[in-house]
């Protein structure tokens, strides 16, 4: 099922160097519904001697009718230019194409918050289309070049004047023509050299012919160190004040960066103190240092006071642009520093493709809020020598962030919530929500180990982790208190995920499912949930789970309505207190613990924790629907044998279901409730892909 309604638009013939040329695509979508179809009457006939009408037969049409919500104008404009257009294929909700004809557009316009939004009410059939003459007849052609301004490789720097049939050469020459905010630099299909630095200005959007036909070939290669990778790039978006409204965008073309050349360059974008920058539907491969790099700070290592806000990256390719030398956690597919609401959706990232140990992360994040990363595939190299293998690392966040429907394959860690300052929700209701997302790896590393999720810093708090699927790897989940010294980590909750094939690590410190860790005097990591996942080994990890409480304190941890099955290697919990740490208040109840190492029962070798309750947990079966399907047959004991958690998970299930029985049930799935297949390995979870309302 599709989240909108989609119209896709284009001219079947070919009118030459105009804007509405054939064999150009138009895409938008819209969030609203088909109606019911309407019926009118139309006549057909003539007008007499006289000058009146005569008609010679009634027919009746069915006309249908879309009224929207409130939009923006760019959005109404495209709806308008829709009409212009011979070919018009509308895919509904459903999944169905149409192609619809006859179009009326009736749009009702209101100023809301600063700009001109309005709604619009679509009228038109999809049984015939009312043709008159000829293919694009009857179309008034004022001016047979499109809108200004173009680049092209047989254009002229020298005698141009920008318009479409008399272009400029280079975009660096084209950049000091056009300055006014609004324009578009277009560059027509062919490969073009960027060997300096392009700066572009407030306001003007570049747009190539498609990402893959316009190529720009990038040799410039910033000075110095990596500390200029903060203000140069082959692209460059840089304003003197923070918080200069760009309003502007890159889009349809390739950046290559010749990486393994004989010249190599560094930055592929680098925008700073911009906000409202949109990078779409580009590739960028094979740059040094970072293929898109946002930069907001005005102090280092301090929340802005001014805020980069509204940037975007959607639709894009980026591979191979990032290495490990130097301060290599600065380094990115994409990387941000001092940024409010980025968006980065709907992308392709990978960075496996360079010598052992250099591959460096995906999403460098830093001093940021309001993150949403969503619906991106990413891939790393399962191992990567000694290098520490990321795919996110979000250090010292400002809170509001989420991380939801993407997949993440390989690497020691998907994401990494750390860093030196603090990770906390400020203003907000969360720091981060990590959610429907999938993890899969089957490498067994016994170097790094693997996080699929990592929680560490010198402060984390109010982190929500659910409906999550991971499958291979060593931990799922991982709080690591004390990597940065004395630190506190606080409320983290891990609830209705699925970890399947867990703990791969063939040595006993990785080889577990689970692992909370406070380890340096004064460390705290107080108020952990743990709350109906399931835990499913296929025999080879050595335990689920791990509480080490090694000079720090652990406290309030609430492990409830979790199954855990088939950890024979090992007791499936252990409760390590070392070196003067502490464990206070540890409530194991109402689990699912079956066929696990020493009869279900965890171990403390090393000293008792205080307050310790484990009681009204079930030994027996789980009786899953079958491997590849982990609901709860009709006759599981763990069926209404759970507690009431829905204060902390919302009463939701891993479906999202709120439907339940006589009491709750223990595991991820509530019995009765959208019973699907979702879960061999090779099938994602649940993920409902969001779409942008309109290509810019």
């Amino acid at each position: 099922m599709n989240k909108y309604l989609k119209f896709e638009y284009w001219n079947t013939c070919d009118l030459g160097n105009i804007y509405y040329q054939g064999g150009q695509h138009f895409i938008f979508y819209l969030d609203a519904d088909v109606g019911e179809p309407i019926h009118e009457e139309v006549e057909e006939g003539q007008e007499n001697g006289d000058g009146d009408f005569i008609p010679t037969y009634r027919r009746q049409m069915k006309r249908y009718r879309i009224r929207t919500g409130l939009i923006p104008d760019y959005l109404i404009d495209a709806i308008q230019r829709m009409k212009l257009h011979d070919h018009i294929e509308l895919t509904f909700k459903s999944g169905e194409v149409e192609q619809i004809y006859n179009i009326d557009v009736e749009p009702e316009w209101q100023f809301e918050k600063y700009a001109w939004q309005g709604t619009v009410t679509l009228t038109f059939d999809m049984d015939e289309s009312i043709t008159v003459g000829a293919c694009c007849d009857n179309l008034i052609i004022a001016n047979p070049d499109p809108d200004p301004y173009w680049v092209a490789t047989d254009g002229s720097d020298e005698t141009g004047t920008g318009e479409y049939s008399n272009p400029w050469l280079t975009l660096g020459y084209a950049v000091t023509q056009v300055t006014t905010p609004g324009e578009t630099i277009n560059i027509k299909a062919g490969t073009y050299n960027l060997n300096t630095e392009v700066s572009i200005p407030v306001g003007v959007s570049i747009k190539g012919a498609g990402e893959d036909v316009t190529i720009l070939n990038c040799t410039y290669r910033m000075p110095g160190d990596f500390s200029n990778g903060f203000i140069h790039g082959a692209i460059l978006l840089h304003s003197s004040t923070a918080g200069t409204d760009g309003n502007q965008s890159i889009s349809h073309l390739t950046l290559d960066g010749g990486f393994g050349g004989a010249s190599v360059s560094t930055n592929a974008i680098l925008v700073r103190y911009r906000s409202n920058v949109i990078i779409h539907d580009c590739i960028i491969k094979d740059f040094d240092w970072n293929g898109i790099f946002f930069y907001g700070l005005q102090v280092n290592d301090q929340f802005p006071t001014t805020w980069m806000t509204g940037c975007k990256v959607y639709n894009c390719t980026i591979t191979n642009c990032t290495g490990m030398m130097g301060t290599w956690e600065d380094q990115g597919l994409i990387a941000g520093y001092g940024t409010d609401y980025l968006q980065i959706y709907n992308n392709t990232l990978s960075s496996n493709t360079r010598a052992e140990g250099d591959n460096g992360n995906i999403l460098a994040l830093r001093l940021a809020k309001r993150t949403k990363y969503y619906n991106n595939k990413s891939y790393k190299p399962s191992y990567d020598g000694e290098a520490w293998n990321f795919h996110l690392e979000l250090r010292d966040s400002n809170g509001g962030g989420e991380i939801y429907d993407n997949e993440f394959y390989g690497g020691d860690c998907a994401i990494d919530v750390a860093g030196s300052v603090e990770n906390t929700k400020s203003s907000y209701d969360y720091t981060y929500q990590i959610h429907g997302n999938y993890f899969e790896d089957t490498y067994t590393n016994t170097y790094h180990g693997k996080h699929w999720i990592d929680i560490e810093g010198e402060l984390s708090e109010d982190v929500y982790i659910y409906n999550n699927l991971f499958n291979g790897g060593d931990r799922s989940f991982h709080i690591g208190a004390g990597s940065y010294g004395a630190s506190e980590t606080r409320r983290i909750y891990f609830y209705y995920n699925i970890a399947r094939n867990m703990g791969k690590g063939s040595s006993a410190y990785f080889g577990n499912d689970l692992w909370i860790a406070a380890t340096n005097t004064g460390t705290i990591v107080d108020s952990i949930y743990i709350l109906n996942n399931i835990f499913l080994t296929d025999g080879t990890s050595r335990y689920a789970m791990k509480i080490l409480a090694d000079y720090g304190d652990i406290s309030n941890v609430y492990f409830h309505n979790n199954i855990i099955t088939d950890h024979t290697n090992a007791t499936w919990l252990i409760i390590d207190i070392t070196n003067g740490g502490t464990v206070d208040n540890l409530n194991i109840t109402y689990n699912n613990l079956y066929n696990n190492f020493n009869s279900n029962t965890p171990t403390t070798p090393h000293g008792a924790p205080t307050n310790y309750t484990f009681s009204d947990n079930i030994t027996t079966n789980p009786l899953f629907v079958s491997a590849s399907d982990l609901h709860l047959q009709s006759t599981s004991l763990a069926r209404d044998a759970g507690i009431d958690v829905s204060a902390i998970t919302g009463g939701l299930d891993f479906h999202g279901a709120s439907l339940y029985g006589a009491a709750y049930d223990i595991g991820a799935f509530e019995y009765g409730v959208n019973r699907m297949m979702i879960l061999n390995d090779s099938i994602m979870p649940t993920i409902n892909y969001k779409i942008p309302l309109i290509e810019h």
